[in-house]
């Protein structure tokens, strides 16, 4: 496996794919695929590769470690997760930040779409991925909130308390009748004194 591969297929399972990477990073597409290419009359620069790795680690989508990992390979190193790093959905401040920067790319692409004042297709598409993309961000947002929220609530502990059956314990009501010349009988509880 190359350098090429290992970010190209970190790329490839980016949501969206090449495209989605290509509008965050402010590229078009034809220049995204040139640089992945791997080939000579287009050289893919350091922070290009960083800026599509970095992304690819955010959405944590399958192979996006592969990039890192060649690239400390390839100096002599290892490359190996800090195993204390909270997860993205633990990490409220990491899910503010993607939520920013997921609104802001709803914002740019549907004011691309607008510039001749009409929504094609594919702009439609477009914004309807960043949107989805954003919906997403909010939901880990959520979850984030939620982690905090239940970390700091101390852990309930279930006690047995006893429970007393009160009404066992109660005396009978004493019950009054009263009779009426016609015969009729009204049977009344009377209250303890």
């Amino acid at each position: 496996m190359s350098l090429f591969d290992a970010l190209r297929r970190a790329a490839d399972h980016f949501p969206g794919g090449r495209s989605t990477i290509s509008h965050r990073n402010g590229w078009n597409d034809e220049y995204t695929r040139k640089q992945l290419s791997g080939s000579t009359s287009h050289k893919l620069g350091a922070q290009d590769a960083l800026a599509i790795a970095r992304l690819c680690i955010e959405a944590g989508t399958e192979h996006c470690f592969d990039y890192p990992a060649y690239v400390a390979e390839e100096c002599g190193g290892k490359f190996v997760l800090h195993t204390d790093v909270p997860e993205p959905e633990q990490n409220p401040m990491r899910r503010v930040s993607v939520l920013a920067r997921e609104a802001g790319d709803v914002t740019a692409v549907f004011i691309d779409a607008l510039q001749d004042g009409i929504v094609s297709d594919n702009e439609l598409a477009a914004i309807e991925l960043e949107i989805a993309e954003a919906e997403e961000a909010l939901r880990k947002l959520r979850q984030a909130a939620r982690a905090v929220n239940a970390a700091g609530k101390p852990k309930a502990e279930h006690v047995n308390l006893p429970v007393r059956q009160m009404r066992d314990e109660l005396p009978a009501p004493s019950v009054a009748t009263v009779r009426f010349p016609d015969g009729v009988e009204i049977r009344m509880p009377v209250p303890a004194a």
